[in-house]
Formats: C-alpha cells, structure tokens, sequence
C-alpha cells in the first residue's frame, strides 16, 4: 500500500487473496494479478466480482470481441483488478499495451513458480522482472510453500528491491500427521475404508494418476461410500458439478488428482487422505494444508507403497523428453517461424508432421519442456489438450538445455525429500517444518503418527495415550 516490494509466504488458508483484492479496492488504478492457472484465475475473478470490485480475465479462452472491451476497459482505468497469465505478459500484442493501463501494483500470486526449486515451475515466471521494470510499478510476491532457498530466489528472479518480508509460520497446530504403510491397491482401500468409518465433515482422497481415481471412487461406491472423482479428464461441465457440490454437500466425499484444490475454500475439511504422495512435499504440503482451515481438528494422512516412487520417477520422465526430442521440434519450429512473431499451432497435427508414433500427450510435453528452456512462450499450456490450439511464440533460434538439465535434478531431488518423509523415524510434523526452514518445534510435537504411538481409530477417534 505504500509503495513497497512485498514477499508474503503464507500458509494454505491464511488470506492470501485478500492480500492483492483490498489494494484493488483502495488504491487509483488497477492492481494486475499474475496467476499460473485458468481455473484458478476464474475462480479469483469471480470472487473479486462478489465482493463488488470490477475485476476481468485475460486468457486464451476469452472470446475476441470480449477481449478488446476488457482491453479498452483497462486502458480507461475501468478495472480494479485484472487478472492474465505469466506467459499472456509476454505476448507482442499486450507487453506492447501494458503501459496504457494505469497499474498500481503487480500482484504475483503462486510465485514459487519463479523458482526452479519449486514444485510447479513455470518459465514465463523467470520475466515478470523484465515487465516490472518497464512498468515501475511495486511488486507483491505471494505464495503458500516455499523453502528458504525457494524465497531468496523469488526476490532475485522477480526483481524485488528491499521488499517488506511477511514469513507466516508453516505450522498448523491443529493438524495431525501420519504415514501408514499399505502396499497394493487392497490393502490401501481396507485402510481407506476404516479411516472413513467415522468420517464428519469434507474429506478429500489424493491419488497421481486418473486411473487410480477412478478405481478408488469405484470400490468406495461399490461398498456404499459416496465418492465423486474430479481429475482432468472429465468434462468441464462435470468438473463444476464436482465443485459445487463439494462446496454444498455437508459431509462431500471426493477422489481426485491434484487438479482439485486451487480455488477450493472450504472450511471444514476434516480430513486429506493421500492413496500415493506426491512428487515433492512442497505439493504435498500444500495439498494437506487444504485441511483444517477452520483452526479445528483435521488429519493428514499419507498410504506409503515404495513402488509409487515408480509413479513419479515415470511423470518425470515424461515431463522431461529426450533432448533430441526437443532439438526435432526446435528445429522445426525455427524452420517456419521467426522469433518474436506468434502463431498458432495444434499439438495432435505436430505429432502426425513429426511421424511420432506416441501420442499428442508426448508433443506436449516436449513444448512444456521448450519452455521451461525458455526457447518458447505458449499461453495456458498447462491445462491443454492434445486437440487445443495454442498461442505460441519462438523466444529463441538456439536451444540452451543447461537449465532443462537442473530441473531434471531438482525433480529426483524433491522425489526423494517424499521418500525421506515416508520413511523417516522422527516427528512428521517437526520434519515437514525443518524442510521449510522452520527449526521452531523442539521435541515431541504429539500431533503426529510417531509422536502419538499407535494407530488411530477412524479419521476422528482419539488415540488412548493423547
């Protein structure tokens, strides 16, 4: 509000978003909103509008006709808050327009997509700096999870001069932690099904993959539990019901991929069930911190097979191709395209030009990669599919994979942080805390499956020593 850079690092539920929609609302001009996801900027524009401040979205999904009124809104001063894409930042057309819309503050939010070392890396993150510079505007920094290493890097990549540091505690006191070992999808269900015996409130089940929602909705419906799976490729039509009811249902039972979450404000989730881990306890972390947010009880709890290591090994394999892979597709891009000049173009028909006999899942993951070596930019890549067109500009003629390289490690080092976690004999909860940087839990914590000794009875059943 005065002027200054700001980093805020607070946990899932602590008000972030009313971090960037008060500015919006106090401050001349517009506050602009970077946000990594589609879903996630609808549902925040949405929000902003209910709360009476006139907020828009840019993405690749607005029509036209509708983006030059959003535009001229802007550029009048109109809008409170508006609300694009790290990689729309970067597109000819806006950075040209940028500076014609009187903007009061830069709000980025999820920025530990800044950073290599954080879970969700996003390369177009890297130039926010380019723009703040451009526009002089003061930068706010926000994110949930983001290990000391991750922070300083935020700062330095975006550019934040003297920023005010608002560090929130990771602790949640209120949360329980546990890890029960379960190899096999019987045994993992047989514990799933006694955690739910007694279950209250909102309860949320995780796993990797599609297939394996869908095959624990499918046994917890077939022995009478009522589940509802929400994963990326349902319908969208299907997702929203997903939503709503979740947010409506007083006792909502949900099997889902990592795609539910971001925009979920629900209080009273009682419990997190994980039927695998995560990649990275970053993401683990924030996704278990969607428990609890009304400051009562909740339980965290973790079904740990060592072959689900095997899962993640495979998704960053696939999240990072062959080089060779990248170089065919470099080259073929550079071949037709200049740099700086966008066009569209459709990863299904890429991949028959190519003669690939994988499929499209492949092209995009190979693009996903082009970016992340920052040969590339492509507006809402992250949430497209093989028969979407997308927006694409070549950034560079020469492909540099030095970075491409760090990121592959990174990933194996995050995979086995989880491992660590899983199998650690100490406290869960000062364990998770010292990964983020937080050294202030000494001794026994009482709030975690180590700590507790023993086995709980349900989801909500008190242990007989606590």
């Amino acid at each position: 509000m005065a002027g200054r850079d700001a980093l805020g690092i607070l946990p899932t539920g602590a008000g972030k978003t009313v971090c960037f929609q008060l500015p919006a609302h106090l401050l001349p001009g517009t506050v602009l909103v970077v946000s990594p996801l589609i879903s996630l900027m609808e549902d925040q524009v949405g929000r902003a509008k209910a709360v009476g401040l006139r907020a828009e979205v840019l993405n690749a999904g607005v029509p036209e006709s509708r983006r030059r009124r959003i535009l001229r809104d802007a550029e009048q001063g109109l809008l409170q808050l508006l609300l694009v894409s790290p990689e729309r930042l970067h597109l000819p057309r806006f950075s040209a327009f940028l500076p014609k819309i009187p903007i009061s503050l830069i709000a980025v939010d999820e920025a530990h997509c800044v950073s290599q070392w954080g879970h969700d890396f996003r390369p177009a993150y890297l130039r926010i700096g380019e723009v703040r510079r451009r526009l002089r505007a003061p930068v706010l920094a926000l994110t949930a999870t983001a290990t000391g290493r991750v922070q300083a890097e935020i700062e330095d990549r975006l550019g934040l001069e003297r920023p005010v540091r608002v560090i929130g505690s990771f602790d949640r006191p209120n949360l329980v932690w546990e890890v029960r070992p379960a190899a096999g999808h019987g045994r993992k269900m047989a514990e799933i099904r006694s955690l739910l015996r007694r279950r209250a409130g909102a309860t949320i089940i995780y796993a990797a993959t599609r297939r394996a929602v869908e095959a624990v909705r499918k046994d917890l419906a077939g022995k009478g539990l009522p589940a509802i799976a929400y994963h990326a490729g349902l319908p969208d039509p299907v997702r929203t019901t997903v939503q709503g009811g979740f947010l409506d249902d007083p006792m909502p039972l949900v099997v889902a991929t990592n795609a539910f979450g971001m925009g979920i404000d629900r209080a009273d989730v009682r419990a997190v069930i994980h039927y695998q881990l995560p990649g990275s306890l970053e993401a683990y972390y924030q996704e278990a911190g969607r428990a609890g947010r009304d400051g009562e009880e909740a339980r965290c709890i973790a079904l740990f097979d060592k072959k689900d290591r095997g899962i993640h090994d495979r998704f960053a394999e696939a999240s990072s191709p062959s080089p060779k892979k990248l170089r065919s597709v470099h080259r073929y891009i550079v071949a037709r395209h200049s740099v700086g000049v966008g066009f569209w173009l459709q990863p299904g028909k890429l991949r028959k030009t190519l003669g690939w006999a994988g499929g499209a899942r492949e092209v995009l993951d190979v693009l996903k990669a082009l970016c992340r070596s920052k040969a590339l930019a492509i507006e809402g890549l992250e949430e497209a599919g093989a028969a979407d067109s997308l927006f694409v500009v070549l950034r560079s003629s020469t492909l540099d994979l030095g970075e491409y390289d760090l990121h592959r490690s990174i990933e194996q080092a995050q995979n086995q942080a989880v491992q660590e976690y899983a199998r650690g004999r100490g406290c869960r909860r000062g364990s998770l805390l010292r990964y983020f940087g937080d050294q202030s839990l000494r001794g026994p914590c009482g709030r975690c499956d180590r700590c507790q000794k023993g086995p709980g009875a349900g989801l909500f059943g008190r242990r007989a020593n606590n």
